[in-house]
């Protein structure tokens, strides 16, 4: 069997922590398996995963957008600046995350790892659409070891982009995963009381490399405006390759737009809070990465 497939390891990052005033070097790892034939996202763990993964536990990546790009340069991120402490408090709350192309499954693998040190306060969602993909993660979450408890904190399901965010079924496996965490946007009380969304159940949505040229922009933004308009806070955190000229820009009208155009059919809960609302994209100045845009709202 094992030529079908390939193991690679990747390090655990080292979170902020109250008593350090520099981060440790990683001190654990995790094995993830790929496939030699079939989907793209399935045969190899792209460097924007590893990248990505490392922005959001060392470098205050989950923050809310409005906290985290400084004042002045909301052009470029250098992540080729050891990471400086984020001036922020410690976060209580729980982080329930849905990770979108999520491939071998690696960046939600890292993050569970990483989030979880201490205590078990992150759940997350893992899809894709592609069933040997989707086979492929549930072995990769499912053979992590017991102590890590990655059965529980990561789930494995399937997902295609779209403004009705995989519909019914969807809505079950958000409300059994995420059921009974009380979150920022849970609690953010609307003009018109309506029967809790599971969506407002998200705290953050995150993808690393999933926009292929332009055949891609128009599901993704679709999927992403949905979100937005049914929970004005959940944070969106994307790490995208610009494959093809103005495709992230391109990503960027085409979320604004979508998410206004939802706005003005007065109908979507709490839209007040979505007033004003824009795409940051910021130019990715890294070593080992070219042509990639941090694409945050």
């Amino acid at each position: 069997m094992s030529n079908k497939f390939n193991w690679e390891s990747y390090e655990v990052p080292h979170r902020w922590t109250e008593e350090e005033d520099e981060l440790r070097p990683p001190s654990e790892s995790f094995t993830i398996r790929h496939l030699k034939q079939g989907a793209t996202g399935a045969r190899k763990t792209w460097p924007a995963a590893e990248v990505l993964l490392e922005y959001l536990v060392q470098r205050g990546g989950l923050r809310d957008v409005s906290d985290k790009i400084p004042s002045g340069d909301h052009e470029t991120l250098n992540l080729t600046l050891p990471p400086a402490r984020p001036s922020f408090e410690k976060v209580e709350e729980p982080y329930n995350i849905v990770e979108l192309g999520g491939g071998t499954g690696m960046l939600s693998a890292g993050l569970s790892l990483a989030l979880n040190d201490v205590e078990s306060t992150t759940r997350l969602i893992c899809t894709d659409n592609d069933k040997p993909t989707l086979k492929n993660m549930r072995h990769n979450i499912s053979r992590q070891p017991a102590s890590t408890n990655m059965n529980k904190t990561v789930r494995i399901e399937a997902l295609d982009w779209g403004h009705d965010v995989g519909g019914d079924k969807f809505s079950s496996a958000l409300r059994s995963q995420f059921r009974n965490r009380s979150t920022k946007t849970t609690r953010e009380t609307c003009d018109h009381e309506q029967p809790q969304d599971p969506l407002r159940l998200l705290s953050h949505l995150i993808a690393s490399d999933v926009l292929y040229g332009t055949t891609t922009v128009d599901p993704l933004s679709s999927v992403i405006s949905a979100v937005k308009l049914r929970n004005p806070g959940v944070i969106v955190v994307l790490l995208l390759k610009e494959r093809s000229p103005n495709s992230v820009a391109i990503l960027k009208q085409k979320i604004e737009a979508k998410v206004q155009q939802g706005l003005d059919m007065k109908d979507q809960p709490c839209e007040s809070n979505l007033q004003g609302f824009q795409v940051s994209v910021r130019d990715v100045i890294h070593s080992d990465l070219e042509d990639m845009k941090m694409v945050e709202c």
